[in-house]
């Protein structure tokens, strides 16, 4: 076959070329097999069989928490002891009751232990893929990936395949024996990690997003790791040669020497880019002519701060709330919710922290709280409306976060999701005024700028915001009319289109204008030919993955804000986003950083 090379997404940077080993244990299982399917087990075998279900969940999660400790002894000066938690997490929901007892039900009903597990655990899958936010939907595969193992161990303890735990096959492939691209469908975390091995060289895969764990380790691990259409990934055939990024944002099947030369140098150029950011982590994110920008970091939870810790952020730009309640059976109550509040802001030692109010709504509905479905639930009950219409649920946040203020000594930003309207501000800030004499707590308001309408009125919200946070995902979907999961109108949804461009600039300069401090927090931010737009236009910080905060500060640092702001000049001056993103590029190419 000739050399064949096709668009993809990136989702651990870096570049490599070598052979293909094809990992066809990575997303299969020894679970589907003739009992994967089966609902007929007769009424006298369904005792037994539950007692196997449960001794399956048990040793699944026995062989996921030894993996956590491998991880946090072996492999914790590389990948951070913090990712270890990614594991114990997965045992964790192995151990739930409600998740057991769904299985259980369904044994009850006839399933066979095998189909129990996939079962469940897809229906869990389903429910986080019909979710707004990007990491809530990546973490469906978790959810199928935990249905394997169980039919996994459910197998092998049946049919006694299993070695000494029982369960031994779970967590255990083949792995390359000579240094080899892996090409799968799709990587568990587990099989990842196990492939922290010299052998080697990237990953090719055709399911998996930048926030799935898989994607998350592979960054950690420095491991090149790339997602291509599902009907192209039967190019990288087995021994034969294979590239990523021998060209940006490609893979190539049976690349000629040229482009294994390409990309055999783009990983060198990228090893010593590695070492070179590692030396800017204590400097701070300044332009060359002095002005500084802070660099925040964006988490879900208190398992994503150390990261945070080791980039050196400036403080935490966006702290999703909504993690805390997800991880729950029913609404936290205000004290679990002020602890875990107080944790973090002690935690950070006197660094800002922004906390964003519970974001759920229609489009993602939390499982002990069902919401009646919506025709478009990107323009429904979410965010704030879905606060407002429960304000006792309202009051009982802000207070948390009050007392966790009072008890640490901190002032508690709180940063309102998907406002619309002043009218909404006023209300939270009643709130949570009556909530500051009650608690003595202190808080800053701000709001999230995610709509044109927003955007285009900041002044109209003076003296009811302190600080604004552009979230550009959803800025960026309102304004071009385009769902961001859409594949068939991936290209259309750009954020380096001049309108949406505009309109984060527009919302800058009026919200200075009104004394509120200006940030972002959505992808766009963690970007570095974007960051050196949004310093142009005057925002005060940038909020972002904490892997992403070095290559930014590179950018920054760069630069003068008189040449940043003579190419955003130029970039709002282009017709559509291509001429945008290339200008951008062009920039920091010519200052030896290749964007």
């Amino acid at each position: 076959m000739a050399q064949k090379t096709v668009s993809a997404l990136i989702l651990s940077p870096g570049a490599a070329a070598g052979p293909v080993f094809r990992d066809s244990n990575a997303s299969a299982s020894c679970g589907e097999n003739v009992l994967a399917n089966r609902k007929d087990i007769p009424e006298a075998e369904r005792d037994a069989e539950r007692e196997l279900l449960f001794d399956a969940l048990d040793r699944a999660a026995a062989d996921l928490l030894r993996l956590a400790e491998r991880v946090r002894s072996e492999l914790g000066s590389v990948l951070g002891t913090d990712k270890a938690e990614i594991f114990k997490g997965h045992a964790d929901i192995l151990q739930d009751d409600d998740f057991r007892n769904d299985m259980a039900r369904l044994v009850a009903d006839g399933y066979s232990a095998q189909c129990a597990a996939l079962a469940v655990a897809e229906s869990n899958a389903l429910d986080m893929e019909a979710l707004d936010d990007e990491y809530f939907r990546e973490r469906s595969s978790d959810f199928r990936e935990l249905g394997r193992k169980v039919a996994d161990c459910a197998s092998a303890i049946r049919f006694g395949s299993s070695g000494a735990s029982g369960s031994a096959a779970c967590l255990c492939g083949p792995v390359p024996p000579v240094p080899s691209i892996v090409v799968a469908e799709e990587l568990s975390p587990a099989r990842t990690v196990q492939y922290h091995v010299p052998n080697v060289l990237g990953f090719i895969v055709s399911k998996g997003g930048a926030n799935s764990h898989a994607a998350i380790l592979s960054r950690s691990l420095g491991i090149p790791a790339a997602v291509v259409p599902i009907g192209d990934l039967a190019l990288f055939q087995s021994g034969a040669m294979a590239a990523i990024n021998a060209d940006p944002d490609t893979a190539t099947a049976e690349p000629d020497e040229e482009a294994v030369s390409r990309a055999r140098s783009a990983a060198l150029a990228a090893s010593l880019r590695k070492e070179r950011l590692a030396k800017l982590r204590d400097f701070p994110a300044a332009t060359s002519c002095g002005h500084r920008i802070g660099l925040f970091a964006n988490v879900g939870g208190m398992k994503d701060l150390p990261a945070a810790a080791a980039e050196k952020a400036d403080g935490i730009g966006l702290f999703r709330t909504e993690f805390l309640f997800m991880e729950e059976t029913s609404f936290p109550d205000e004290q679990k919710q002020a602890a875990f509040y107080r944790q973090a802001l002690e935690t950070l030692r006197g660094k800002p922290v922004i906390f964003r109010l519970l974001d759920i709504g229609g489009d993602k509905p939390l499982p002990y709280d069902p919401q009646p479905p919506e025709a478009n639930p990107f323009l429904g009950v979410r965010g704030i409306r879905y606060l407002l219409a429960r304000p006792e649920l309202l009051a009982s946040q802000i207070r948390a976060l009050l007392l966790a203020s009072a008890a640490s000594g901190q002032t508690v930003r709180i940063m309102v999701p998907m406002v619309c309207l002043p009218s909404e501000m006023k209300a939270v800030r009643e709130i949570a005024a009556a909530e500051e004499r009650r608690t003595g707590g202190h808080a800053a308001i701000g709001m999230m700028v995610e709509t044109p309408a927003v955007a285009m009125s900041v002044r109209a919200y003076s003296g009811l915001s302190e600080f604004i946070s552009i979230g550009t995902n959803d800025l960026t979907q309102y304004s071009l009319a385009v769902d961001r999961e859409h594949d068939r109108l991936a290209g259309i949804y750009d954020e380096f289109h001049p309108g949406v461009l505009s309109l984060m600039a527009k919302a800058c300069a009026d919200a200075r204008h009104s004394g509120m401090e200006t940030g972002v927090c959505g992808e766009f931010a963690s970007r570095p030919e974007a960051a050196v737009l949004l310093a142009a236009m005057g925002f005060d910080e940038l909020s972002m993955r904490a892997s992403a905060i070095a290559s930014v500060k590179e950018a920054i640092r760069s630069c003068t804000m008189r040449e940043a702001g003579a190419l955003l000049e130029r970039a709002l001056a282009e017709s559509e986003a291509e001429g945008a993103r290339t200008l951008a590029r062009a920039f920091l190419a010519e200052r030896g950083l290749g964007g």
